[in-house]
């Protein structure tokens, strides 16, 4: 029994890097804005989106336990287009999110915690500085421990504000007021843009593939199936958790107010500050401040780390003809990740201090992208996950295939639904 705990201890932290990466503005900003302007009913569309995305991001973990290779060999194997299509989408998402991340981590840290003396571009430039120090010092095994600690005190304070929510009970709705349409306007983006980013882009499930590679070379340990999944499944818990809390903290503070969270994730976390305060007092400033920069930083540092080593695996398997463990080609993976981590961190800053009045249209467009894209990396994941490759003791059940259709089925109606809807 102690060395089934200790071999299951081994295996976690995938699964938490997995679930830091997807709890940024998805969770922050779309769950709370989803349940103040809309009420509990999202807990049930969180909910099914979740469900319905489940069977991509998981054949991320079960593709490395199975092959002990990321989802980009998986890729290769159906065809170089398939690496080309997944490297496009990160490339032109890279310094865009991180950029903007960094952005409103400095906003946070300058409006929340009360930094003075130093603007919010220089600040950004420091915050992602210092997570590329500690990415290129630290490695995997740095980054792994950083998000467990982040994960620890990020669960405590969010369970600290939602218990509170609870007490106190929702506030009461004004007399006048009436519920906005979901399936017009500005209730249609919200739905569409949480459908899409809950829990986070597609290209995550690659990025989990190969957090588990790395937890393998890391730890000298190839876990068992069981072992990944558990991993893998407690991230995915840890996501659907926070994204119901941050809904339930919303539809209890502000629904039926007319109170409107807009803005940019710093402008919408500073009003989210002053209404917890108006509600439950001076105390509540910090719980919620440290939630906010915790779910932000957490997501800035784990994706500086995600979209290099997507990047030069990308080129990896583009590079060598056959993918194996030799000096060459570590060698190769570590200078270019050391370097392409440096790149993307000047060049998300610099996008940034350049462009900052147009960031977040310029996010939108990317993320957008990405969005329409998500069924085709759904269907190439699903494609890797049935190839020859995969034992038989490794192959999905057959309800998890058929939720894995029904979810691409979800995922390319709602692509068609929104072109319609931008179109007209």
């Amino acid at each position: 029994m102690g060395n089934e705990k200790r071999t299951l201890l081994q295996a976690i932290g995938p699964g938490l890097l997995f679930a830091s990466s997807a709890i940024g503005t998805s969770h922050l900003v779309l769950s709370t804005r989803a349940g103040a302007h809309h009420g509990m009913i999202y807990f049930w569309i969180i909910l099914a989106a979740l469900i319905l995305k489940y069977p991509f991001y998981e054949f991320g973990p079960r593709y490395a336990n199975a092959t002990g290779f990321s989802l980009l060999k998986g890729y290769r194997d159906q065809g170089k287009w398939a690496v080309y299509l997944f490297m496009t989408v990160i490339t032109i998402s890279m310094f865009a999110v991180v950029g903007a991340i960094g952005a409103v981590s400095a906003g946070l840290l300058a409006t929340m915690f009360g930094v003075k003396g130093i603007s919010v571009p220089i600040l950004a430039g420091v915050i992602i500085g210092v997570s590329v120090l500690i990415l290129l010092l630290g490695g995997f095994s740095g980054l792994d421990r950083i998000i467990k600690v982040i994960s620890v005190v990020l669960l405590i304070s969010v369970l600290i504000a939602f218990v509170a929510v609870i007490i106190k009970g929702p506030v009461e709705a004004s007399t006048d007021f009436v519920a906005p349409p979901i399936f017009e306007g500005a209730g249609l983006v919200l739905l569409i843009s949480l459908l899409g980013w809950m829990p986070a882009g597609m290209e995550a499930s690659t990025m989990n593939s190969i957090w588990s590679v790395e937890k393998m070379k890391d730890t000298n340990y190839h876990p068992r199936l069981k072992e990944s999944l558990f991993d893998f499944n407690l991230g995915y818990v840890f996501t659907i958790l926070l994204a119901l809390l941050f809904m339930t903290i919303g539809a209890f503070t502000v629904y039926g107010t007319g109170e409107i969270l807009d803005g940019n994730a710093t402008q919408f976390s500073n009003k989210l500050l002053q209404i917890f305060v108006q509600n439950l007092g001076d105390w509540a400033y910090y719980i919620i401040a440290i939630a906010a920069f915790g779910t932000i930083y957490g997501t800035l540092i784990t994706v500086l780390d995600a979209f290099p080593r997507c990047f030069v695996r990308g080129l990896r398997v583009l590079k060598f003809p056959d993918i194996v463990d030799n000096n060459e080609q570590s060698h190769f993976l570590t200078t270019s990740y050391k370097w392409t981590v440096i790149i993307v961190g000047i060049g998300g800053f610099t996008l940034f201090y350049f462009s900052a009045a147009s960031m977040i249209q310029l996010l939108q467009y990317v993320t957008i992208l990405s969005f329409l894209l998500s069924p085709i990396i759904g269907f190439i994941n699903l494609r890797a996950i049935q190839s020859s490759a995969i034992p038989a003791s490794h192959r999905p059940s057959r309800l998890l295939l058929l939720l894995a259709y029904v979810g691409l089925f979800a995922l390319v109606g709602f692509s068609i639904y929104y072109l319609i809807d931008l179109i007209r």
